[in-house]
């Protein structure tokens, strides 16, 4: 909250967002899904996530950045309770900015294009479940890779980095039976999770577990692991000298 660059990079995400489900809605050929999210199939990630990994990476940046705020540029101490308190309040900042976008994105096309347009998809549930993991991602990994590169730059980059590098990589490692390997045991595990959730959980972890299943959400899922365990690492490491 002190920094003023979490204001200028939120009103900036709102406008660019807004302004481009405007002009994808007027444009066509994008998914009703995605003009919500003003996401165009050409661009690896939404705008909105991109601002998430941002504020996330600026979470460890700043200190890294300013001398004031760590005694030693080269000793920020690497306290799990710090990175669990960055990680929270990423997450919070990303639920925040996920809803405000997807909410001015609705008012926008509504304004220009009426209901028909802005209506809410029937799979609701499962593109929240989507777009929140998207959102608590990026977040995630800017945080975890600013704090183990210590610096902004390289967790924007790790961000960036999910859809470009690690997408296509999983592609080629996932072709061929591991594929119908996966799907089968997709369909195993939903017959497993229906059986007697209560209060309609299961369609809950239905949506999660098709979030994890979709490429950019294992490369997410995978990227986010590494990050962690190279962090835990680090931290370890460091402790032990």
């Amino acid at each position: 909250m002190g920094v003023g660059t979490t204001f200028l990079t939120g009103a900036v995400v709102l406008a660019v967002s807004a302004l481009g489900a405007v002009l994808l809605a007027r444009v066509g050929h994008t998914p009703q899904a995605r003009l919500f999210a003003a996401w165009p199939r050409e661009l690896p990630l939404p705008p909105a996530a991109l601002g998430a990994g941002l504020l996330g990476a600026l979470a460890f940046g700043e200190e890294f950045r300013h001398p004031a705020l760590a005694a030693d540029r080269g000793s920020v101490p690497r306290r799990l309770g710090l990175l669990t308190a960055k990680l929270l309040v990423s997450s919070v900042t990303a639920l925040v900015l996920a809803f405000l976008v997807v909410g001015c994105d609705a008012e926008a096309l509504y304004l220009f294009y009426g209901r028909e347009v802005a209506e809410v998809p029937a799979d609701w549930i499962s593109l929240g479940a989507s777009w929140v993991g998207l959102m608590v991602g990026c977040a995630w990994a800017g945080v975890l890779a600013a704090g183990l590169f210590r610096s902004t730059t390289a967790g924007l980059a790790a961000v960036v980095a999910v859809p470009v590098v690690v997408v296509p990589l999983l592609h080629k490692a996932w072709e061929g039976s591991t594929v119908r390997t996966a799907a089968g045991m997709q369909l195993r595990l939903r017959q497993l999770l229906l059986w007697q959730w209560p209060f309609g959980g299961g369609r809950y972890l239905l949506a999660v577990l098709r979030v994890v299943a979709q490429p950019v959400g294992s490369a997410l899922t995978l990227s986010l692991t590494v990050l962690m365990c190279a962090y835990l690492f680090n931290t370890v490491r460091h402790r032990a000298r």
